[in-house]
């Protein structure tokens, strides 16, 4: 069996990277998501970003406008639809989660809009984006969207995302509870683990120099005590475009195939229910 890997394509799905897929013919396709979040947003975040270290509150509708804001928000939802549309097109089987920047159904989605209405419709993609799947005789869980990131609750990320007390609580309590969703959903003893963000220290340092998170651990650490306790055979990750690669967990190998915007992806084949071969695509 020969799987492809890929995510975080924030509306932008390369024809040198589709063309590459379709030399390969994959029997089946693990997304990571982030279809969403185009290059627009980030520019803007930083504006907010820095307003707040000041004590400045901005957000990106009064830095716009209302109307700016919402062409914008429409053009962020149509690109990310347009890239799970050609996912779709290259009729592939594709299991798919959803990145902390997608349109789903979570509290902070103020357009209204969501990605699980489009997947819902379309023959060649399924949505396991904290859930399950099987493809076969190979058992999947999912596990996407927004987290808060363990060094959230550190002292160093408390004072770099302005958090006040009685926020801090709100994301712990939050957090706790995509913990006890995660590790009943594990009980399936899945063979794949298809998650957004990254384990804890696995595949999670930021890289990126200008941010106050460099080289800060950037992953979710109750993804490790779900791995440790359940070795499941693969773990496909995403959302730090800078760390492609593998690395292991226990007995587990964890992959992250690289962002897809930057044509970047990973194929990984599997004999005999054991992985033999992992090629990174670039």
């Amino acid at each position: 069996m020969k799987i492809l890997a890929v995510g975080d394509f924030h509306g932008k799905f390369p024809s040198s990277l589709i063309k590459k897929i379709k030399k390969e013919k994959p029997d089946l396709i693990l997304s990571t998501g982030d279809y969403a979040g185009i290059k627009e947003w980030r520019p803007l975040l930083k504006k907010v970003y820095n307003a707040l270290k000041k004590d400045k509150k901005l957000t990106i509708e009064g830095l716009l406008g209302e109307k700016r804001y919402i062409r914008l928000l429409k053009k962020d939802y149509l690109e990310g639809e347009g890239v799970i549309k050609q996912l779709n097109k290259l009729k592939i089987n594709v299991f798919s989660v959803f990145g902390n920047g997608d349109w789903y159904k979570i509290w902070f989605n103020d357009y209204g809009e969501y990605y699980e209405r489009i997947i819902r419709k379309l023959k060649y993609i399924k949505d396991i984006n904290r859930g399950k799947g099987r493809f076969g005789k190979i058992k999947l869980v999912g596990f996407g969207g927004y987290i808060d990131n363990d060094v959230y609750f550190t002292k160093k990320g408390k004072k770099i995302i302005h958090d006040s007390l009685k926020q801090n609580r709100k994301r712990r309590k939050r957090y706790l509870k995509e913990k006890r969703r995660f590790m009943r959903l594990m009980k399936i003893k899945p063979d794949i683990l298809l998650l957004h963000y990254t384990p804890y220290k696995c595949l999670d340092k930021m890289k990126m120099k200008g941010y106050d998170f460099y080289r800060s651990h950037m992953g979710i650490s109750f993804f490790n005590l779900g791995i440790k306790k359940y070795s499941p055979k693969l773990v496909i990750c995403g959302h730090m475009h800078e760390n492609q690669g593998k690395c292991k967990i226990g007995k587990t190998l964890v992959i992250n195939p690289g962002a897809a915007k930057d044509g970047k992806a990973a194929i990984i084949e599997i004999e005999k229910n054991k992985v033999k071969n992992v090629r990174f695509l670039r």
